[in-house]
């Protein structure tokens, strides 16, 4: 029997096994399908919430100490694994919202500035990873400390005894451990049961060739982005679809996102689509992440419904598991 059993093997999910696994937890980690393949492989990997002052003060507390650490998380990962997860603060140019009343008091908030940009607003600090390169280093990083990695394992039910959950049940085999950490995102409510019910909500994105010159920030306007990866590749990015777990791409929706990215920048008129794909975000009906214990079972933790901030928000909202499973 394990010490902890960590639900979900996204970006969430590695993360925490991560975290408790270093903290000298001994840690098994079932995922549904292969970690790392679904919500997490499938966002654009920006280190921040794409507009801050729409969330509430724990995301984007958890959002400021997960930027904190994410450079030296990255470099480790890279040291350890050989993966490069391509951290690199590209900036993030925003050419709407910026100026709203409630973009300034966040600002004053949290004493955040931008420079003028003839665009926009550019906040030089934001950063990326490219996170199919995170998650992959990520699964090999946990396997190296220890973690048993659990693939092809659906969770059906929890394992409960006096009011304390023990373990959770699969279709072949009981999995049992002190403390259970759910972690399975946008499948959350499928299989337990939560007062802030956690949905899918589907983005489509498209992958475009192009080079080095022609993106230099991400830009975000209209609730859309462009992210310009290292090697030349432009990543745009994504609707909003609340379709159930309807993972199916639409022509049109490709045609509006390339149309989006060749408005703002003419040279990607005829660049090349090179991928399409969709993912499921973990929203709750509350808007908020769900982070912390079961409000009836004891040694149930829910670490779930991050929404579009999962991968900017992991590394916190690992650290907050890891306290308050073995109070340090």
């Amino acid at each position: 029997m394990s010490d902890c059993l960590v639900i979900g093997g996204g970006i969430i999910g590695m993360m925490s096994a991560r975290t408790l696994a270093i903290a000298g937890a001994s840690v098994t980690l079932l995922d549904q399908r292969e970690c790392g393949k679904e919500s997490s492989w499938a966002g654009g990997g920006i280190i921040s919430p794409l507009y801050p002052w729409r969330y509430d003060d724990l995301t984007n507390e958890l959002s400021f100490a997960s930027q904190a650490v994410y450079a030296d998380l990255c470099l480790q990962i890279f040291e350890d694994t050989g993966i490069d997860p391509q951290y690199i603060q590209s900036g993030l140019l925003m050419m709407d919202e910026y100026d709203s009343l409630l973009a300034t008091q966040w600002m004053d908030k949290y004493q955040i500035s931008y420079q003028p940009h003839v665009n926009g607003a550019l906040f030089a600090n934001i950063a990326q990873v490219r996170n199919p390169r995170l998650l992959q280093a990520l699964k090999v990083d946990i396997l190296n400390k220890g973690v048993n990695v659990i693939e092809y394992v659906q969770a059906n039910n929890l394992l409960i005894k006096d009011n304390q959950v023990i373990g959770v049940k699969t279709k072949n085999k009981d999995y049992f451990a002190q403390d259970i950490v759910v972690c399975s995102g946008a499948w959350s409510s499928k299989w337990l049961r939560l007062t802030d019910e956690v949905f899918p909500m589907k983005g489509q994105m498209i992958v475009l060739q192009s080079t080095k010159d022609v993106v230099e920030n991400i830009v975000l306007d209209q609730g859309r982005y462009i992210i310009p990866r290292a090697d030349g590749r432009i990543l745009v990015g994504s609707t909003m679809e609340n379709v159930g777990f309807d993972g199916r791409t639409d022509i049109s929706v490709q045609k509006l996102l390339h149309e989006f990215a060749y408005q703002r920048f003419p040279a990607l008129l005829n660049a090349k689509i090179e991928h399409h794909w969709s993912g499921f975000r973990p929203a709750s009906l509350s808007g908020k992440v769900i982070l912390g214990k079961h409000e009836q079972f004891e040694h149930l933790l829910i670490n779930t419904g991050h929404f579009r901030n999962g991968l900017n928000m992991a590394s916190a909202s690992a650290d907050k598991i890891k306290q308050l499973i073995i109070n340090v």
